[in-house]
């Protein structure tokens, strides 16, 4: 341990970082997984007072709410130390609920730095729309729905309506993912609204939308977009899986200049041809590098 007293605490606190910082991906892990990988993440901080001093910040770093039951503890964690809230920079609300707005609430009166935002639509009702538009600094956004949400439902509206406007109030906001398709439903016009207006938004991550609608065509017209990634994989960890030219939509989408090449610079879209893209690519990449590019 003395040794270790000696090693430089700047490279300490980037090793802990491996162990103790929560991945901001948790969907790729079963539920049952979250118990053993908290326990994995606590075991640093009880090496020792110095390893407990470096690593605490580093556990709160990326807050991962999987259930009322743990918003709760957390709520509980962060009035008995206030401190803790400034340390959270990515917060990720797998099971949103009415304690999550005073999860939201107590960290904006203590000024936390939120940069990265992942939400699951409730399907109740709550306070939580007039909370979340207190994130006005996010970097990222990522929207998630379950398979018994439905967009007619009060609940997610209320939600995707409070995105809307803190897509409008987050100037840095840079990406942006939707686990489900963009479709021309009324509950998503805002929100679409939003993301064609968003001023430093360059990245949208999307799945593919099975039929020809015109939400993505009004995405593709804010000029800070630089890509479209479209498919099923949209972690934003390596390199995006390949879709076919042949489907509706994307058969739709080529004669949409803008659009097809946005989907080009961050999509592998087997079918398209190189030679299609010589009249004036709009889009950051060249044709040469978009089919390395990756949504990362």
């Amino acid at each position: 341990m003395a040794a270790l007293r000696a090693f430089p605490e700047e490279l300490l606190e980037h090793i802990l970082a491996e162990t103790v910082v929560s991945s901001a991906n948790p969907s790729a892990r079963p539920p049952w997984h979250s118990p053993a990988d908290t326990r994995t993440r606590l075991a640093p901080l009880l090496v020792s007072s110095q390893f407990h001093r470096i690593a605490l910040p580093l556990f709160y770093h990326t807050v991962v709410l999987r259930s009322p039951k743990q918003s709760r503890a957390l709520v509980a964690a962060l009035k008995t130390q206030p401190s803790l809230a400034r340390c959270v920079r990515r917060l990720i609300l797998l099971a949103p609920s009415e304690t999550d707005v005073e999860t939201l609430s107590l960290l904006r009166d203590a000024g936390a730095r939120i940069r990265y935002l992942d939400i699951t639509l409730p399907t109740e009702e709550s306070g939580l729309p007039d909370a979340l538009r207190a994130l006005d600094g996010l970097e990222e956004l990522v929207v998630r729905k379950g398979a018994a949400t439905y967009l007619s439902q009060r609940g997610p509206r209320a939600v995707l309506e409070a995105l809307a406007d803190l897509i409008s109030s987050c100037t840095k906001l840079e990406s942006t993912t939707v686990s489900f398709p963009l479709s021309a439903d009324p509950a998503l016009s805002t929100l679409v609204g939003a993301l064609a207006a968003a001023p430093s938004l360059h990245t949208l991550r999307t799945p593919v939308p099975s039929f020809w609608s015109p939400t993505l065509l009004a995405v593709s017209a804010n000029p800070a977009m630089r890509r479209i990634c479209l498919g099923d994989d949209l972690s934003g960890m390596g390199k995006p899986r390949s879709v076919m030219a042949s489907s509706l939509f994307l058969s739709a989408a080529r004669a949409h200049m803008r659009l097809s090449d946005l989907i080009r610079a961050g999509t592998s879209v087997v079918g398209w041809r190189t030679r299609a893209w010589t009249m004036g690519s709009v889009a950051a990449e060249p044709p040469s590098a978009t089919r390395e590019s990756a949504c990362t």
